[in-house]
This record gives C-alpha cells, structure tokens and sequence, in this order.
C-alpha cells in the first residue's frame, strides 16, 4: 500500500469467508477475527509485516501468509504465537480457535454451516430440496449388490495374501533407514572424536538475535516498517548444541574458521541419530538424520544433491530420498555452506529454504569471518542463530594441562610471552600445537611478528613435525614429498574441492595436450591386443596342421592396422586440441567419426604403400581374417564418440533402453543404428570366414554361427554401465572396473567358445574336435579382449596412463596409493571413505605454495 512516505511493507491479506470453500469457512472466520480485531488495532504505520509477524512469531513467512489467505489451516501452536505477536490474549483466542475446529470438523452442536447467501435477517433462503435423480453415481449405490460383495471379498483376499509380503517390505526398509542412519552415526562421531582426541573442550555460544530500530518518538517510520541491524549477540549458558537446536528445530552454527562448528554439528548428528535409533532393532525410526557436507553442490534440485550425496553412504536412490522428504523423515545436518562455489550461493539458499519446508528440522554451518559469509548465513533466514565464541582462558590452560609434561615448553613460551594467548582461541590451533610441539621445543612461539605470521610459523612447524615423525618413518626425501603434497593443495583449491579421490582422477586434472596422451595409449593397447590374438591363433594353427595360412601376410596386416589406429587417434586428438575448449566441451560428439579419417588420409596411404612393398599376399584368408578382426575393434572404439566407454564400470545393469539411445533426444540413433549393423556384419562374416576355413562341411555351420555370435554381441552390448558413490576404500573404484572387465571377457569366451563347440560337435559327431577347439579358442579370445576392453578395459589403461602422466610431471610419485597412506599415517591427510584430505581449510590454504617456499620455512629435515 503507498502511503505519504512511500511504498511500505505488504501486510497480510484480509481473510474472505464467503469466498473460502464450505470446509475452510470456520478458519476463515477465526483469521477474519484476528485481522479486524488485533491486526488492524494499532496505527497503520505500527502495523506489522507478514514478514515481521513471521519472524516474532518464529515461522516461516509463507506459513503466516497462507493462515491469512486460507490456504493452510492455522495450527494452535502457530495461531497463539500469532495472536501473542500481534498483542492479543492467548487464553482469550485459545477456545475460539477450539471452536473454529469443532465447527471444521462438523462436530459441532447444532445446525450445520449454512451458506453466507443473502437473505431476510442474515437468514439464507431456503430451497426445495431437490428430488433424487433417475440415473447416475447416486443411483448405483442400492444397485449392484452382488458385484460390490465380490468386489469386497477380492480386496480382502488380497490384503491377506498380501499381508506377508507388505510386513517383509516394510521391515526391509525399516532396517534400510536403521542401516543409513547407522552409518550417518559413525561418520560424525568420526569426526568430532578427531577433533576431540587430546582433549574435550566445552563449547562456549552465543545467540544472535535480530535487533530492531524503533522509530523517536513523534516520528513516522517510512520506508519500512521494520529496520534491521546488526544481531546482537545475547550470552547463553547452554553448553549443548542438541539444547540449541530443539528449541525451534531449526539451527545455524556460525564461526571464525577452527572454532569448532564441524565438530559441534557431528555432535548434534550423532545426538539426533542416537534418538532416532533409540526404539530398538524392530522400531520405525521416528526421523533419518542426514549428516552432509554441502562443497559438493553445483546449483542442481536439492533432492538430488541429497540422493547422490546419500548413495556414497548407503546407496540411497532418488525416489526413496523424495518419499522420505514427503514423509517428512529427514533431518538434514549440514556444514559447510561457505564452502559452495560463489556462483551458486544464490541457488543453494534457495534450496535450503525450500528443504526446510519439507523437513521437521534443518541445521547448517558457515564460516563467518567474512562480510559476504555473515550476509550468506543471514539469507537463510533460519529461526536461531548461535555462534561459537573462541575457549576462555581457564579452558585453554586445562587443555593444555592436560598434557603438561610433553608440553613444558609451550607453557614457558607462554609466561614469556602473554601475547600467544591469542593464537590459542581456537580448537583447532590447540590440536595443532599439541601435535607440534609435544616434547620438543617451541621457540618459533617466542618469535615476534604479527598474528598472521605467527600462525603461519605453526603450521610450517606442524608440516616438520609431521615429516619427522617415527611412523611410519622418518621421512628421506622432504622436497619430494612437499612437492607432491603442494601440487595436491593447490590443484583441490583450484578446482574448488576438498577430497582427492584417487579412482576419480580424470582427464580434467591435466592440461589440453597433456591429455593426449591418455586418449591414445588406450585405443592402441586395446588394438594391439585384439589384432594380436588372430596373429597368434593362425601361428598356433599352422603349426598344429590344422589351417594352412599365411602367417607373415597377417603380421604385417595386423601391425599396419595398429599403426594406423595409432596415427588417427592422434591426428583425431590434435585436430580437436585447436579447436576452443569451449567449443570442444559443447559439441564433443560432431565430426567425431568422420574427421580422424579424413585427417588420417595421408598415413594410411602411406601405410598402404608400404604394405605393397613388402610384398605380402593380401588378399591371403589370414590377411582377410586380421582385417575383419581390426573391424570389429574400430567400431568397438567408435563407440567413445556415442557413448563413454572409457569410464570407469562399477556396477552393472541390462536394460533395452541405454544411455547411448538416450543421448539422441528422441530422434532416431543412426549413428547407434549404423556402428550396430556395421560390428554385427563385422562379427558375422569373421565367424563365418574362421568356421568356413576350418570346417567346411556343412555349409549350414558358417551362416548359423555367424548369425548367433553377431547377434549375441549386439544383445551384450545393452548392458550399461554406471559409477558407484559407495566405496569403502581408496581406488575401490579401479579395482570393481577390473573385476568387471575380467567377469565380462570371461563370460564371452565361455559362451561363444561353447556355443561354437556345441555346434560344431553336434553338426558333425565324427570330425576331429580338434578344429573345433580351435575355431572356440579364437572366437572365444576375441569376444573376451574386445568386451572385457569394452566393459572397463579402456577406462583402467586411461587411468593408469593418466597415473603415469601425472607421475612423469613430478606433481604426484607412481605409487600414489602407498604416498596417500603413509601421508595418512604422518597425520598430513585424513581418509574418508575412498577419499583423503587436509587436516583442515587453513591447513590447506598454507600448503597451496611451492615446494621450495614451503622448505625454507620449515627448517631442517632428514
């Protein structure tokens, strides 16, 4: 409404009975009441906001604003806060509220609701009462009654056969709920014990409430009629974050970096977890706690933030992860909201918001020792805000009195110089010193310089002190290992990440051209390998009498076709280097096919040449059967342009309808459709060239295998591949991907080289089983090279090419897993699961230097 000094404030709209639906005309009237009564009582330029009322009241604007329109039914324990709010009497409006629910209900003595229809003395008309119709929905109810007892006597027959099967359902997913929220449990008492090692630390807070202007007196507030300010900050004697938190089940922890938020919202995790699991074994859990950190989020819906951060806990999918949001069940913990990448703040808080509405309580942490980061916290909106303040002095003595004798020296440095006492404000840098200088010297405390430097002396103090640590060993090389670990820090503070997973190191983590090289060596391996088995196979069979062929033709055959595979991976890769990187990521799949070859012209008449001149007979039946082979394989790579094949296979599933299929938008795949045809045709004339040169007779053999072999290939290939979040240990990932492609390549030998021996044994039971051995021995090898590289083969060359990129630059050592561990072991990273990471953020930003910056200040090592 505009007024004299501008726009003010929307108030709450003003309730409607006559417009309300018949069963929402009881609110209706109590919310008119409230409105004409108490919201209209003072001045208008004391009236208050929906936002306003909201805040006092401690609810979400949207709930007040829906109570007003009649779109949500007002609950008693937000109608009071309401009326308190607006100044009323709560045991005044107490039984009117009671009454408007009586007369929702229809419970209510007396006549029923009549219609607000005008008439003589506030009276509705009266109509005749209209006659019943012939026909229609009303009639069929003393109609039928033979049909309705038959409908009656299937719905119980199948609720009693059904009833086992519902009870193992529902107990299935209560033990679901009771494992996810186990795991929940041990990873934030994980957490806070790893804080809490040395010593427990008794949380100090304080409360931040919103502070408001009040106007001088015989002054109209303008404008607003609400000013905010900074929140004051009110001393609370509460020590326990789960007392905080279940006054108004909604919570955000605020903090200077080490204060101690993350181990404070694992406490409260784990709280609510013990309570959700407190009911015993067979009990429905009353609410799923859900501790996550949030630096994962890209700006996606938060229910499937969620449902993928969920899975690597427990493997929790999407559609289960909604229903527990509709139910009401989840109880997000979450920390780390200063950690999401600026761009997507906006969206996150949008988020949040909107889970807080789909959820009985919500906790949140954030850094605040920025503006933007206190102005972020304040966005959410929440109902409580608590901060942690830094430990009091006696706190801090009885830390470190608790283990004086290591620690003698710290406490000299601490009587030399009062002034340290401000490095010791935090949980985190206590821990810190206790690992440093636990029975060793401190004199890098009794150095002068500025707040900043000082800490900056612990931390290169606490990275010695790491490097010399007797566990494992004493480290012999320090330069190589601060090289690796500085690399480490600031390609994670680059990329915005915190966790290094070493079964997720990608192509993303090298340079444009060094990625080259992890393209190509795959897609020549997998060549080599696949062109190699018929090479052999024809040597072994010439040797044995059983196919007199031409062993040299198909050498020479199979190593052209290497060394043009080789040679148009790489004039694919360098083609694509100049193309934009932008360009390259939005149209990854065009050309991907026909430019290699039309690059490649040049090597592969080269290649042809040169074949001639060695004068080998190519057009032999060996030669015929390298070059159907080396067909088979190329469309088996051309795959990479429809579809990732060089990811990493961690788990399995057969479905008609693939991803690959999918990425055509509903426009037919012909590109899918013609690499099909093509590797069938391929498979097909293959199987029949190798049966037809080894076993002639009958000429049924050859078009019937051929027919089978192709088509069970094609059917194999619906099998699509995807990643598992859940992995209890590093490169867990790596090691599933080569049990996937072993399994596979198994499995195709054992069926085609069975299909091909059954065939062959029954077609003709008295030829010698020998050509038959040997026909199942090629077909057999090749299908288990091609699908075992197909299905995981690829993406673990890749990644051990990358490993070997990496390791060549001397940004990480080629045994990178023992590195990770026995970092793990000096106390320099932490595990998670199959992901390792700093100590702490601050730890982190210290080491994202150079290696040789970092060893100046460290001093002296083994």
């Amino acid at each position: 409404m505009a007024g004299v000094g501008g726009n003010r404030p929307k108030g709450p709209q003003r309730p409607d009975p006559a417009a309300a639906p018949p069963e929402k005309r009881p609110w209706a009237d109590l919310m008119l009441g409230v409105y004409d009564e108490l919201w209209t009582a003072p001045p208008p330029a004391d009236r208050l906001s929906v936002n306003a009322m909201a805040r006092k009241a401690h609810m979400a604007s949207g709930t007040a604003s829906e109570m007003f329109s009649g779109k949500r039914d007002p609950d008693l324990k937000y109608f009071l806060a309401l009326v308190r709010v607006l100044g009323g009497d709560p045991g005044a409006w107490e039984p009117r509220w009671h009454r408007a629910a009586a007369r929702a209900a229809g419970i209510e003595a007396g006549d029923p609701i009549p219609d607000p229809l005008p008439g003589v003395d506030g009276e509705a008309p009266r109509e005749e009462e209209p006659s019943p119709p012939l026909s229609g929905p009303g009639t069929e109810l003393p109609r039928y009654p033979v049909r309705r007892f038959l409908r009656a006597v299937l719905a119980g027959l199948a609720a009693v056969f059904t009833f086992p099967m519902r009870l193992r359902r529902d107990k299935a997913a209560v033990r679901m709920q009771r494992r996810l929220i186990k795991a929940f449990m041990e990873r934030a008492a994980k957490d806070f014990r790893r804080a809490e090692a040395h010593h427990y630390l008794e949380p100090r807070f304080v409360v931040l409430e919103e502070a408001e202007q009040e106007p001088a007196p015989g002054i109209r507030r303008r404008a607003r009629s609400v000013r905010r300010t900074a929140p004051e900050r009110v001393a609370t004697d509460v020590r326990d974050i789960r007392t905080l938190y279940g006054a108004r089940d909604e919570l955000v922890v605020l903090g200077k970096p080490g204060m101690g938020k993350t181990t404070q919202l694992a406490r409260l995790a784990h709280r609510l977890a013990e309570e959700a699991l407190a009911g015993g074994d067979g009990t429905d859990p009353a609410h799923i706690p859900v501790y996550l950190r949030l630096y994962s989020y890209r700006g996606e819906a938060v229910e499937d933030w969620l449902a993928t951060e969920m899975s690597r806990i427990q493997g929790v999918s999407t559609v289960l992860v909604r229903s527990w949001l509709d139910q009401h069940l989840l109880l997000p913990v979450l920390d780390g909201l200063d950690e999401v990448p600026k761009v997507h703040w906006r969206k996150c808080v949008k988020e949040l918001r909107r889970l807080r509405e789909l959820c009985p309580g919500m906790a949140v942490g954030c850094r605040t020792d920025e503006g933007d980061l206190q102005r972020l916290a304040q966005s959410l909106r929440a109902l409580r805000y608590v901060e942690v303040q830094p430990p009091e002095r006696e706190q801090v003595e009885a830390f470190l009195n608790a283990d004086r004798a290591a620690l003698a020296d710290v406490h000299e440095a601490l009587k030399e110089r009062q002034n340290l006492w401000q490095l010791l404000q935090s949980p985190m840098m206590l821990n810190i010193i206790c690992v440093t200088y636990a029975n060793r010297s401190a004199d890098d405390l009794r150095r002068e310089g500025s707040l900043e430097d000082r800490q900056s002396r612990i931390f290169d103090a606490y990275v010695g002190t790491c490097l010399r640590r007797e566990r494992p060993r004493p480290d012999d090389a320090p330069h190589r290992t601060l090289t690796w670990l500085t690399w480490l820090a600031r390609t994670l503070t680059e990329r915005k990440e915190q966790v290094l997973y070493l079964d997720r190191l990608d192509l993303s983590w090298l340079s444009r051209r060094e990625a080259m090289l992890p393209k190509i060596v795959p897609t020549v391996v997998m060549a080599s390998c696949s062109l190699g088995v018929p090479v052999l196979w024809l040597a072994a069979a010439n040797r044995a009498g059983v196919l007199h062929a031409d062993v040299p033709a198909a050498a020479v055959v199979a190593l052209a076709m290497v060394a043009n595979t080789a040679t148009q991976a790489y004039k694919s890769e360098e083609h694509f280097l100049t193309l934009p990187e932008e360009t390259k990521a939005g149209e990854k799949h065009r050309g991907a096919l026909v430019v290699p070859m039309v690059n490649n012209g040049g090597a592969m008449m080269l290649i042809l040449v040169l074949m001639l001149l060695t004068g080998v007979n190519l057009a032999a039946p060996s030669a015929f059967v390298v070059g159907l082979a080396y067909l088979w394989v190329s469309t088996t790579q051309w795959e990479g342009a429809l579809t990732d094949v060089f990811s990493p296979v961690e788990q399995l599933r057969w479905t008609w309808r693939t991803s690959e299929r999918a990425m055509s938008d509903g426009v037919i795949p012909v590109k899918r459709m013609v690499l099909s045809a093509v590797m069938w045709m391929s498979i097909g004339l293959l199987t029949g060239l190798v049966v037809h040169l080894v076993c002639p007779e009958p000429g049924w053999i050859t078009p019937v295998a051929a027919f089978v072999l192709g088509t069970f290939y094609i059917f194999g290939n619906q099998f699509e591949p995807s990643l598992q979040d859940r992995r209890p240990r590093p490169n867990e990932g790596i090691r599933r991907t080569v049990r996937f492609s072993l399994v596979h390549g198994f499995a195709g030998l054992a069926v085609a080289a069975v299909f091909v021996t059954t065939l062959i044994a029954l077609a003709s039971p008295d030829r010698d089983l020998r050509r038959a051995a040997f026909v199942a021995g090629l077909l057999g090898t090749l299908f288990a090279v091609v699908r075992g590289f197909r299905y995981g083969g690829l993406a673990v060359v890749r990644h051990w090419t990358i490993r070997a990129v990496l390791a060549h630059r001397g940004r990480t050592p080629y045994r990178y897993g023992r590195f990770l561990h026995t970092a793990e072991q000096r106390v320099l990273l932490f595990r998670t699961d199959s992901g390792y990471f700093f100590p702490h953020s601050l730890v982190q930003r210290h080491l994202d230097t150079t290696a040789e910056k970092l060893l100046e200040r460290v001093g002296p090592l083994p």
